[in-house]
Formats: structure tokens, sequence, C-alpha cells
């Protein structure tokens, strides 16, 4: 009788913690299932599926110094058949920090005729300001790039999610001065939904960051979407992100610098 009440004590807690867990991430749970059910069962198969789901769609990768060296001749197809529309590359990071190779990788992608675009790693214990003039320090955005990216995946271990919210609209706002345009948002699905989904940050593009078996963010409206880190390049060793464009080249353009 007592290792009975046990086993349905644990029940009800497992229960409890459940019921819990949907509450705190917000899970529809029939969206979930719909997604699940259609998940592939390999990374490979996953990104071919993306791909015939969304044939006129755009799509991308992103790099930054962990990749190497690159063989930009190479650069060209996703898969050896699906043409890279558009590249973007790590710039800089916190206050002080410059991706080693941003500078030549800048320049060779003018040269290939890509669209391309560069980011921000934003260090959620440094000053904001500082930050946004790190970037653009080094940063020179021309018409046809895509606009300013911030790249925010992380809490302040220092300060509270409200201020740390008032920080990155500085960044968002002085970049903006300064380029005159309006930047784009990097992150991750669940970041973005429990963080940043606040009426302040309406107006920034989305480029978000979900690797599940799904088909599309749970985060809407979203512009990119990273959806693999899982993805092959000629020219490039071991896996890369692949993203894609929500639209067409039309659309795309009109996302671009004046």
């Amino acid at each position: 009788m007592v290792r009975k009440k046990v086993i349905i004590s644990l029940i009800i807690a497992c229960i409890s913690v459940l019921v819990l867990a949907i509450y705190y991430f917000r899970i529809d749970l029939s969206i979930l299932y719909h997604r699940l059910s259609q998940a592939p069962s390999t990374a490979d198969s996953k990104n071919e599926s993306i791909f015939k789901r969304y044939p006129r769609y755009l799509y991308g990768i992103d790099l930054s110094h962990y990749q190497g060296q690159i063989d930009w001749n190479q650069v060209n197809y996703i898969n050896d058949s699906i043409p890279i529309a558009f590249i973007i590359i790590r710039a800089t990071m916190g206050i002080d920090g410059l991706d080693s190779t941003f500078i030549t990788r800048w320049e060779t992608i003018k040269s290939k005729e890509v669209v391309r675009g560069a980011y921000h790693y934003y260090r959620p214990n440094q000053h904001s300001l500082s930050q946004a003039k790190q970037f653009k320090s080094h940063v020179t955005l021309n018409p046809g790039d895509l606009p300013p990216i911030l790249d925010i995946e992380n809490l302040s271990t220092i300060q509270s999610v409200e201020n740390l919210k008032i920080g990155i609209k500085k960044w968002l706002v002085d970049v903006e001065l300064h380029y005159g345009v309006t930047p784009i948002i990097y992150t991750g699905d669940h970041f973005y939904r429990k963080h940043l989904n606040t009426p302040e940050f309406d107006k920034y593009p989305i480029w978000i960051a979900n690797y599940g078996n799904y088909a599309e963010p749970f985060t809407q409206p979203w512009s990119i979407w990273q959806f693999t880190e899982r993805g092959q390049v000629e020219g490039v060793e071991g896996f890369i992100d692949l993203n894609i464009f929500k639209g067409t080249y039309p659309d795309f353009k009109a996302l671009l610098i004046k």
C-alpha cells in the first residue's frame, strides 16, 4: 500500500512538472505535435525538406573566424544546388572585439557580387553605446548591403533583464542614427519570445535561430530564419549555419540599404 502511494505521488509530481513546463514555455501542444509529426529524421533530410517547401525563397550563410580558411572560388551553392543569395559575417564583439577574418572577408564577399551583411555580437555585461561605437568604427555599409545586425543571445549576470533591454535599445537607436537604416535583431526563438517580444522592439526585422524540426519558428513575424547549423557549402570545411529569407528577390531588395 505504501509503495502504491509513492508511485501515485510520483505520477502526480511528474504531471505537475509537465503542466508548469507547458505554461512556462507557452507551448501550444497541438502545434508542437503537428511540427514534430512532420519532422525529418536527419539533418540532411530536414534541410532538403526546407528547400522543397520554400523553393522561391532566398538562401544564405553566415560565417565567423571559426570557419577558418575558405576557398571563395567554390562558395556558390548550398548542398551543390541552392544558390547563395547572401553572406552574413561577424564583424565585432563587445566593446573591443574584432573578428580576425572580417576585414578581408568583407571585401571578398563584395567582389563576389553577393549581398553581404555584418553583425555585432552583443556582450550583455558591457556598455551598450561603447559596443555600438566598436561596430561603427569598423563597419562601413553601402547601398545593396544588409542593414546592421545585432546578435543578442544571452542575459546579463550583472544587471536585470529590463536594464539589459534598455542597453539593447540604446545600441539599436545609436546604430540606426549612424547608418540611417533600421537594424536587424538576431537571436534565438525562445530568447526573443521570452525577453524581447515587447513593443519597443516591434519595428526591427527579426533574424531568428531555431534548429528544431519545425515547419517555421514560433516567433512571428520573422524576416530571416537560421534553420540549421549543419549545412554544407563547397569551399568551407565542416558544417555551417544556413538561413532562409522569407520572400523573393524583390522582397529581399526592399530590406537592403538604399
